[in-house]
């Protein structure tokens, strides 16, 4: 019980980060070649979505597949903070995951819904 709580935890500190808009960057980006200019690796998330709540498991237990875009960026600036036309973005990387959001017909924060959830 310990495992799936700290795994739970664990998702719901990944989805605060992905809400944010930018997460840890762990993309290698060009050397930009000139001296002065600072290379800053991000990644930008561009649209999540739900899709419809799936029963599975014991009885009660509902998930939702969540599937995350993001962009990652390779942004360049100099010591004034001024920002180089030179940066440019990767290729957008398309995730999947299963959250789950009910748990013997309780709500899994931070679902705040109906268990079980009402068909759309």
């Amino acid at each position: 019980m310990r495992t799936s709580r700290r795994l739970l935890i664990g998702v719901v500190a990944a989805a605060a980060l992905l809400r944010t808009g930018t997460v840890a960057a762990q993309h290698a980006c060009d050397d930009l070649g000139e001296t002065g200019w600072k290379t800053v690796a991000t990644i930008e998330t561009v649209d999540q979505a739900d899709g419809p709540p799936v029963s599975a498991g014991p009885a009660g237990n509902w998930f939702v597949e969540r599937t995350t875009t993001v962009l990652p960026f390779c942004n360049y600036y100099n010591s004034l903070g001024n920002y180089s036309l030179r940066s440019y973005s990767l290729s957008p990387e398309v995730s999947k995951e299963r959250i789950e959001i009910c748990r013997a017909n309780s709500a899994v924060p931070p679902y705040a819904g109906n268990c079980p959830p009402k068909a759309g």
